[in-house]
């Protein structure tokens, strides 16, 4: 079984986990984070071709490189 996981990484705070049932949830949650925490839209930037590392999604939300990214996991795997 997979689980997709959305890691929010502020400057401000520790990197935070957040697990979803579905990559479209976790990107979702993902994007809406980086947007809300974005102080201009101008700072909101979503990379797409290709995204790090396996990465499903990767964005960034402040010049200071404030970033989030969906990652799938097996539960219970390596």
């Amino acid at each position: 079984m997979s689980v997709y996981v959305a890691m929010i990484n502020d400057r401000h705070c520790d990197p935070e986990p957040y697990v979803f049932s579905t990559a479209e949830a976790a990107i979702g949650y993902a994007r809406s984070t980086a947007m809300e925490y974005a102080r201009s839209h101008g700072d909101f930037e979503e990379h797409i071709s290709p995204p790090p590392g396996g990465w499903l999604y990767y964005a960034t939300y402040s010049v200071e490189g404030d970033s989030v990214w969906v990652v799938e996991k097996k539960v219970d795997g390596d």
